[in-house]
C-alpha cells in the first residue's frame, strides 16, 4: 500500500504547473467543444438552450461550429489559469522533498492574497462586462446590489473597473487573513506536539 502512495506522491511532485494547466485546459476545452458540436449535429428546435447560456460569460459563444471553437479557447484559458493556480509544485531537490515531509506546510500570505484578489477581480469584471455586452433593459438586476458593499459599483464600464478594484482589495485582505490564521494555527499545533 505504501509503495502505491509513494509512487503517486512522486508522480504528482514531478508534474509541473504548466502540465497541469495544459491538461486541465484541454479537458475543459475539448469537453465544451464536443458538447457544442454534438448539439450542432443533433440539431432541432431550440438546440442547446442551456449550454447557449455560456454566451453570458463567454462573449461571442453560441451553439455553432465556430462557437464550439471559440468555446474551446475560452474553456482552455479558464482551465489553464485555474490549474496553474492550484497545481502542486515540484520540489527543487530530493533533500528539500525530504525536509518538506518533516514539517507542516505554511501558506504564503502574498501568494494567497494575489490569487484570491485576482480571481475575485477577474470574476466580477468578466461578469459585469458580459452583462454590458449582452445589454437589455435591466442587465444584472441582482449584481447591481453590490453597490451596497462596493461604493461606486454599477453595471457600467467604469463600474466594472471600480468593482474589480474593490474585489481585488477584498480578496487581498481575505488572503492575508486566511494565511495568518492558518499559519498561527499550524505553529500552535507544532508547539503543542513539541511540548507533549
Amino acid at each position: 500500500m505504501s509503495t502505491v502512495h509513494d509512487t503517486l506522491r512522486m508522480t504528482t511532485q514531478r508534474a509541473s504547473a504548466r502540465a497541469w494547466g495544459i491538461a486541465t485546459g484541454l479537458v475543459l476545452g475539448l469537453g465544451l467543444l464536443g458538447a457544442t458540436w454534438w448539439l450542432v449535429l443533433r440539431g432541432g428546435e431550440n438546440v442547446g438552450t442551456h449550454l447557449g447560456r455560456l454566451a453570458h460569460i463567454f462573449p461571442g459563444y453560441d451553439i455553432s461550429w465556430s462557437g464550439g471553437v471559440l468555446g474551446f479557447l475560452y474553456a482552455f484559458v479558464v482551465g489553464y489559469a485555474l490549474a496553474r493556480l492550484l497545481a502542486p509544485r515540484a520540489p527543487i531537490s530530493h533533500a528539500q522533498s525530504e525536509a518538506e515531509l518533516q514539517m507542516h506546510a505554511r501558506l504564503n500570505a502574498r501568494s494567497w492574497s494575489l490569487a484570491l484578489g485576482g480571481l475575485l477581480a477577474a470574476g466580477l469584471f468578466v461578469v459585469t462586462t458580459a452583462l454590458l455586452l449582452r445589454g437589455g433593459e435591466h442587465p444584472g438586476d441582482l449584481l447591481k446590489h453590490l453597490d451596497t458593499f462596493f461604493l461606486g459599483y454599477a453595471i457600467t464600464w467604469p463600474g466594472a473597473f471600480l468593482g474589480a478594484l474593490w474585489c481585488f482589495a477584498t480578496g487581498w485582505l481575505a488572503g492575508q487573513l486566511l494565511a495568518r490564521v492558518y499559519n498561527r494555527a499550524v505553529a500552535s499545533a507544532e508547539r503543542a506536539v513539541a511540548r507533549g
